[in-house]
């Protein structure tokens, strides 16, 4: 088995580590603008705005989990400045705005693909709790009968 593939296995362990049980519409949806939010704005910038939603809001605890797994992916791989653990949220999010170039790209392009492997499986879950629906994406379908 080469290296490349258990990366991405250990990727994706890690992000179906980070999906709570049950992905709603909204949810799915937030998780699918994660790695677009990484490209757009940054790393910094994301987790910033992944943190300002950990607690204040009914997706709170989905947040918390993407916080915590950015964050234990990070020390894990001692990607910014060897660092393995932070005391908190954010003296991660100093370190990340202290960080030289090559650390915060490097640390970009992990979390960049661990996002991808999150809302890739959150689509996956949410269609397999839609699935009895009879659509994908858990709207119901049309019955054919149009009444005027």
């Amino acid at each position: 088995m080469s290296a490349a593939r258990r990366v991405d296995q250990a990727m994706a362990l890690a992000a179906k580590d980070m999906l709570p049980e049950k992905i709603g519409k909204e949810l799915r949806t937030r998780y699918r603008q994660l790695p677009v939010m990484l490209h757009t704005a940054g790393l910094a910038a994301t987790y910033a705005f992944v943190l300002s939603k950990k607690d204040n809001s009914e997706l709170g605890p989905a947040y918390r989990k993407v916080a915590d797994g950015i964050r234990k992916h990070i020390g894990d791989r001692a990607l910014i400045g060897g660092r393995t653990r932070w005391e908190d949220d954010f003296e991660l999010l100093e370190a990340l705005a202290q960080a030289d170039r090559s650390d915060y790209m490097r640390a970009s392009a992990e979390i960049s693909a661990l996002a991808t492997w999150l809302s890739r499986l959150a689509e996956a879950r949410f269609r397999d709790a839609n699935a009895d629906s009879g659509t994908a994406d858990g709207e119901p379908r049309p019955s054919g009968k149009e009444t005027t």
